[in-house]
C-alpha cells in the first residue's frame, strides 16, 4: 500500500487497519453477505455511492439498499484488491484500488476488475466509509 500522509503515523496505521477490515467486508459483500461492509459505513446523511451496477445513491438508507441488492444478486468466489494509492489527511482518507473478482459459471472462469475509490472519515474516533465509486475497468485504445 502506498500511503501519503499529512498527519501522524498512528493515524495512518489506524486507516491501514480499517482498510484491511474493509477488504474483508467487501470479500463478504461479494459472496452475498452485505452486513459486515454495511457496519463500516457512516450513518450520516452525506454518505454516497456510485456503484458499478449504475446510478448513484445518497444517504445510508439508499446506500444500504443498493449494497444489499448487489450482494444478493451478484456472487463471486474470489476477491482481491490492488492498492494504487492511499492518502490520509486529518480526518479524511482516500483509497484508489483495482478490485479483482472471479467466479466459475457453466464450466468457465469469469473475471472482472473494478476501478474503486473509497473515501473515509473519522467519526467519534473511528474510521467510517462515507463514499464509494466503482466502475468496470475497460480496455481502451487511445486514439490521440
Amino acid at each position: 500500500m502506498s500511503t501519503r500522509q499529512s498527519d501522524d503515523s498512528a493515524r495512518a496505521g489506524d486507516i491501514e487497519a480499517f482498510i484491511g477490515r474493509c477488504h474483508e467486508a467487501i470479500t463478504d459483500q461479494s459472496r452475498g453477505h452485505p452486513e459486515p461492509f454495511l457496519e463500516l459505513w457512516s450513518r450520516a446523511d452525506d454518505v454516497s455511492i456510485m456503484a458499478a451496477i449504475g446510478g448513484y445513491q445518497v444517504g445510508f438508507e439508499q446506500v444500504s439498499k443498493l449494497l444489499t441488492t448487489a450482494s444478493k444478486t451478484q456472487s463471486f468466489e474470489t476477491w482481491s484488491a490492488e492498492n494504487l494509492v492511499t492518502i490520509v489527511g486529518g480526518d479524511l482518507a482516500i483509497t484508489v484500488e483495482l478490485e479483482h473478482y472471479g467466479r466459475h459459471t457453466d464450466s468457465k472462469e469469469e473475471t472482472m476488475t473494478l476501478r474503486a475509490t473509497q473515501v473515509y472519515r473519522r467519526e467519534d474516533g473511528e474510521w467510517k466509509v462515507i463514499h464509494r465509486h466503482g466502475d468496470i475497468l475497460q480496455p481502451v485504445e487511445a486514439k490521440w
